[in-house]
């Protein structure tokens, strides 16, 4: 069954309640326009969103909650995204919004430590800043940050995977990119519960968006661990290049496989049962509080600091469920 799992760090966990009753409070207020000073200004307020990559079913769906969020409010939203993951392709579009000066920024930053100082500009331009998704090393200046609870992530990954396995045998980590916060987090989560629960992390390898290079990773692995039991990825990316390579070794469901976000590519390999496990993040609802958030600092209330949105896991046989539907992500906003 889809579960939804709290970790105990510090920062406010979401339950799955307030999740919903807060997303919907929210675009009551929105909409409903009068009473309580839910506007922060009788003018237009203009947001813009800076996704981590362009075309990423996630950031498309965090973009589709954001803008629903936004437009209720009566405020004006704008959505861009860097070609490639990367501060190279992320730096000019941030220093493009310091120029426009928008009234707030949510921003998935592609580095914890390189975006530091675009975002300080921005920041200096008088914009509110909320943090999504991704964070930096040294969040001064900005107002709020919503992210997924991606340590927790990890854990629910290695749990789901050992009792995949029978709790024991040599797994598998095809993590993104290192010093990006959310993979971080979802790999240190993963190799910390593995080893609990009497898991072999044979290895942690990265494979970034490049789904060709993950199954080029798996192929490895296979020769060099002919008893492979299991493999883990933290991104979508990484599990369309596992489910390839086992494909080609004629060992789909023979080594089994935890995904991480519900796009539409890893629900069709769910369906299959090429991949027998999904952790998802709830895009959407991560957009809608990010928005809460900037119109919160607009406002000038208090923030909420650090916002962690728990997980949901999903198998085949539950992927109709209420639970599960909310942790899919979409190509476009329909």
């Amino acid at each position: 069954m889809s579960r939804r799992h709290p970790n105990a760090r510090r920062a406010t966990t979401i339950s799955a309640a307030a999740l919903t009753l807060g997303s919907a409070m929210l675009l009551t207020a929105c909409a409903g326009g009068g009473g309580g000073g839910q506007s922060p200004s009788a003018e237009a307020v203009s947001l813009t969103f800076v996704a981590g990559v362009k075309g990423d079913p996630f950031y498309i769906t965090m973009a589709c909650g954001a803008e629903q969020a936004a437009l209720a409010a009566g405020v004006d939203f704008d959505f861009q995204a860097p070609n490639t993951f990367s501060p190279t392709d992320q730096v000019p579009i941030v220093d493009a919004v310091a120029a426009a000066a928008p009234d707030a920024l949510l921003i998935a930053p592609t580095d914890a430590a390189s975006m530091f100082a675009p975002i300080q500009r921005v920041i200096g331009a008088g914009t509110k800043v909320v943090l999504v998704d991704t964070t930096l090393e040294d969040d001064e200046g900005t107002s709020a940050s919503v992210k997924t609870d991606d340590y927790a992530g990890g854990v629910e990954a290695a749990r789901e995977l050992a009792e995949l396995t029978g709790g024991s045998g040599e797994v598998l980590l095809i993590n993104f990119l290192p010093g990006v916060s959310t993979t971080d987090a979802r790999g240190k989560g993963f190799v910390d519960e593995a080893a609990k629960l009497g898991l072999t992390v044979v290895a942690e390898e990265f494979a970034g968006t490049d789904v060709e290079k993950a199954s080029q990773i798996v192929d490895a692995s296979l020769q060099r661990h002919p008893d492979l039991a299991g493999i883990f990825t933290t991104t979508d990316y990484g599990a369309q290049g596992t489910v390839t390579s086992l494909r080609n070794a004629d060992a789909l469901r023979d080594v089994k496989v935890v995904g991480f976000d519900a796009s539409p590519v890893m629900v069709e390999e769910l369906r299959a049962g090429n991949i027998q496990t999904i952790v998802s993040q709830q895009a959407r609802t991560i957009g809608e509080l990010g928005v809460e958030e900037a119109l919160k600092a607009l406002r000038g209330e208090a923030s909420s600091g650090t916002l962690e949105v728990p997980t949901i896991t999903i198998t085949e046989e539950d992927l109709e469920s209420p639970d599960a539907q909310a942790g899919l992500q979409v190509e476009s906003c329909g």
